[in-house]
């Protein structure tokens, strides 16, 4: 299965969403091969690895509050799936 972690990692890493990531012109030197643009990058590499083991923390929570304790026992389970209260109709 797959987990996907989109912009959240980046803004961990310093990245304000300039949208310039393919242009080479990063003005956090987050995304950028340019020696210049790399010297402004501040992230560190342990607020990373915090935001990771936070969202860890929290999965297992609630792979817990649902009686399962690995990824896989979550596959198929179609029956753990609950309409939010509000979009109910």
């Amino acid at each position: 299965e797959e987990v996907a972690f989109t912009t959240a990692p980046l803004i961990t890493l310093g990245c304000i969403m300039m949208r310039k990531c393919h242009l080479n012109t990063c003005p956090v030197g987050v995304a950028t091969q340019d020696p210049e643009l790399r010297k402004k990058f501040n992230g560190q590499p342990e607020h990373l690895i915090n935001y990771l083991f936070l969202i860890a923390e929290d999965v297992r929570s609630i792979m817990s509050g649902l009686g399962c304790r690995t990824f896989n026992e979550l596959v198929g389970r179609t029956d753990l799936l609950r309409p939010k209260a509000h979009l109910k109709e």
